[in-house]
């Protein structure tokens, strides 16, 4: 990864970079312990993307597929944010899941508008449900937009004193003990104050449940004719920011150049081009929620975006 980042940027060829790779923070830390990652990488990738915001590259990191426990697939129950999303250089995005109607339990759940993305509302039909080992119980209880605090980078500039940067209102779904995760009868609703830098930035619509059409084209060699799926994921929303990216600065005489500088001075504005998911019910990455009247949350970022404000905003 930074043999690829150092290429790139080195380069300086590319209007925008677009990170779907990720891990989260605490399996970082698990690694730098272990020697199997250098104690600085933190301050590597940092570099990297200060170079890149510094020759005018946008750079889009996925935050990951996990909610606020980023670390839960290698096994840590702590609250965790992905890295590189983690970055005080790139745009982390985030995820959200769209209005659908399901069916839990032989009972209609609404979901009546977008919101963070989690599962937490069909957990009831996942009590029963039979898991084929710990990965796939994880990715079907603990799945949802990545978001919370970094613990290795500290709040950056363009986020420091912004509404709801800094604060949090979570509720607290899990316990847990000795390495056992255990789903509470009745949710806890907390809410504090921490630090370092607040992961996402923005979000879109990342649940599979709400996804996208995708067509698997075949190998060359193969005689299949190649299918459609349907997925999602915040590795698939942050792309597509950078191809929103390209088609606005197609508009510009040149590079968009960083956006975080520019998107959190926009939605200060009385014509923010975002919608601020700010609901305290039903609008959770599996820990935290919206805070009602605050611009800022840690399960959706600043929120979902209106391109066309976006883009005249940037190019005015």
């Amino acid at each position: 990864m930074v043999n690829s980042l150092a290429a790139a940027t080195g380069q300086n060829t590319v209007d925008v970079l677009s990170l779907s790779w990720g891990q989260s923070e605490a399996q970082l830390a698990y690694e730098i312990k272990q020697g199997v990652t250098p104690a600085k990488y933190n301050q590597i990738m940092n570099l990297l993307f200060e170079q890149a915001a510094a020759q005018g590259i946008s750079v889009f990191a996925a935050s990951g597929d996990n909610g606020a426990y980023d670390g839960i697939s290698g096994g840590s129950t702590a609250l965790s944010v992905d890295t590189p999303a983690n970055s005080p250089f790139v745009t982390a995005v985030g995820g959200t899941t769209l209005p659908r109607t399901y069916n839990v339990n032989k009972q209609t759940v609404q979901i009546n508008k977008e919101r963070a993305w989690a599962s937490e509302f069909l957990y009831p039909q996942y009590k029963n449900q039979q898991f084929n080992g710990f990965e796939d119980w994880v990715q079907t209880f603990f799945a949802g937009g990545g978001g919370g605090f970094s613990r290795y980078n500290a709040v950056p500039k363009y986020q420091s004193g912004f509404s709801g940067v800094g604060t949090y209102d979570a509720t607290r779904l899990w316990s847990f003990k000795n390495g056992k995760a255990k789903l509470l009868d009745k949710p806890v609703a907390v809410s504090g104050k921490a630090k370092g830098r607040n992961v996402p930035d923005l979000s879109a619509n990342a649940d599979p449940n709400t996804g996208y059409a995708i067509f698997i084209t075949p190998k060359k060699d193969s005689s299949a004719t190649g299918e459609w799926e349907v997925s999602g994921g915040t590795s698939v929303v942050a792309p597509q920011m950078a191809a929103a990216s390209i088609l606005m600065s197609n508009n510009t005489s040149g590079r968009l150049g960083f956006w975080n500088p520019q998107i959190y001075r926009f939605a200060a504005q009385t014509n923010s081009p975002f919608t601020v998911l700010d609901s305290r019910t039903n609008n959770t990455n599996l820990y935290y929620t919206g805070q009602p009247g605050k611009l800022y949350n840690q399960a959706t970022g600043l929120g979902t975006v209106d391109f066309n404000k976006l883009d005249k905003l940037f190019n005015s």
